[in-house]
């Protein structure tokens, strides 16, 4: 398989072999080639001539999302595509007709005999009449295959999972990976993208990774460990998670915090206090619902909060995210394709957003000043682009995350607010806005560091505060020997 766009190939000549009962895992940083090849077999793009893909030894039209599903091709993305206040059984039979009688009346009792069998092998045991909001992260995932082999007349099916465990917090990753097990069992095949290396190392049958385009490497999980994995990936070896940063140099006594919070509420948080020095990272952790998630929009002013924020001996407004940006506190928001960008600007607008006055010139803007700020950012931070001027769709998640992060950093802030900052980004880019962090610290800034990563937060973090039902529940220091086992532990036993 090939795929050419206007001046990059995409694609160069891949073969992949996906074995029917086997999990086999596709890798390789942000625009290696994954997302191309999996919208290739989906119908969204049309490869180059003479790329050929059969499945179960017959070929199918490629570029045709309905000669894929015929074929037995299954799609599990990101997004999941689930309806949340519809129940699991009106989710499960969207898009489908349902069984019915007399007067077309739906015959709920026979058509929920037709989907639970498919419910209960992917773990699924709640009512059929639950609502979808109400069930935990995995369980949607495995509510998504579930409707995936449902909706099929085929015995065995070619399932394509992507990115299924990125927004999973880590009590909730096992679950799915039962739900994996469950089909390699049945027979089905899996084609998994992950970023998730631990995960793809404790499931997979075989690995294939992908570096501009190319098959660098195809071979059984038996043949590679986390070390040699990370190296195909990116090229070279690689300074991981393992190795932690420096201790933050003491502050004098009589020295401020940068960030004091106190009793901070509102949305799941009821009353938390904190402060981080200047020079320090502080890392925040929890399970979903915990709080953790609204640690940062309540901080930067997106959601209103009681009790009392300072940056630098300053109050903060609640609710006010102009104050809180003019008080030195800036942030890179989690979901940033909700949250951080703007589809419709390119690089340049989504960067410069944060403040355009220094590139204005009474009421207008000089562009060749503010693109020239831009390609320095891009510089810097090793931003793939053709340019200023390029499309921020277009861009890598990995790279539309350094996006994100420039526009915070090109404020010079006092406190910098990180919300999962790696969620969904490629191994090498993960241990570049690493480096970015440790900088920030060591420049005097104050850092808040929210993340769903254990081994992120004892990588990087000097106390990481755990959350649980909205209260602080631990505080684990690196001066004790912190490890991301301590951090998972402390998730699991909440209380005090």
């Amino acid at each position: 398989m090939s795929k050419t766009f206007p001046g990059q190939a995409a694609l160069k000549s891949v073969d992949l072999t996906v074995n029917y009962g086997e999990v086999h895992a596709l890798l390789g940083q942000n625009g290696s080639g994954k997302s191309t090849l999996i919208k290739i077999l989906s119908g969204y793009h049309h490869p180059d001539q003479d790329s050929v893909v059969e499945l179960n030894g017959q070929q199918f039209q490629l570029g045709s999302a309905e000669r894929a599903r015929e074929a037995g091709l299954r799609f599990v993305h990101q997004d999941l595509g689930l309806v949340l206040d519809l129940s699991i059984l009106e989710n499960v039979m969207l898009g489908r007709e349902y069984q019915t009688g007399f007067g077309g009346r739906i015959l709920w009792g026979k058509t929920a005999e037709l989907v639970g069998p498919f419910l209960r092998r992917m773990g699924i045991t709640e009512k059929l009449s639950t609502p979808v909001r109400a069930l935990g992260l995995a369980e949607r995932t495995a509510l998504a295959i579930a409707r995936a082999l449902a909706d099929s007349i085929h015995e065995k099916l070619m399932i394509v999972l992507d990115e299924p465990t990125a927004a999973l917090p880590p009590d909730e990753v096992g679950a799915l990976l039962t739900s994996m097990d469950r089909l390699r069992a049945d027979g089905h095949g899996v084609l998994i993208v992950s970023h998730h290396l631990n995960e793809v190392l404790q499931i997979a049958d075989h690995l294939t990774v992908l570096r501009d385009g190319e098959v660098v490497a195809s071979l059984p999980r038996s043949e590679v460990d986390h070390d040699r994995l990370t190296e195909l990936i990116v090229g070279h070896k690689l300074v991981t998670g393992e190795a932690q940063r420096g201790m933050a140099q003491p502050t004098g006594q009589d020295e401020e915090p940068l960030l004091r919070v106190s009793g901070l509420a509102g949305a799941k948080l009821r009353g938390i206090d904190l402060d981080v020095m200047s020079g320090e990272i502080v890392g925040v952790a929890g399970i979903t619902g915990s709080g953790r998630e609204a640690l940062g929009p309540l901080l930067t002013g997106r959601l209103r909060f009681s009790g009392e924020v300072q940056v630098a001996g300053q109050r903060l407004a609640p609710g006010n995210v102009s104050h809180a940006l003019g008080q030195g506190l800036a942030s890179v928001p989690g979901e940033r394709l909700q949250y951080g960008l703007f589809p419709n600007l390119g690089v340049r607008g989504n960067m410069t957003i944060s403040d355009l006055s220094r590139h204005c010139s009474g009421v207008r803007i000089r562009p060749s000043q503010e693109r020239e700020e831009v390609r320095d950012w891009i510089h810097k931070l090793g931003i793939v682009t053709t340019g200023p001027d390029a499309a921020i769709t277009g861009l890598s998640g990995g790279n539309q995350q350094k996006v994100l992060v420039a526009r915070a950093l090109r404020l010079n802030p006092k406190v910098l607010i990180l919300d999962d900052p790696t969620m969904g980004v490629d191994i090498g880019a993960r241990e570049q806005m690493h480096q970015v962090m440790e900088k920030c610290a060591a420049d005097g800034m104050a850092v808040l560091l929210v993340s769903t990563d254990s081994d992120e937060l004892a990588r990087l973090s000097d106390r990481v505060l755990i959350l649980s039902e909205g209260h602080v529940v631990h505080s684990l220091n690196r001066a004790d020997g912190m490890t991301a086992g301590d951090i998972d532990a402390g998730l699991l036993t909440p209380s005090k």
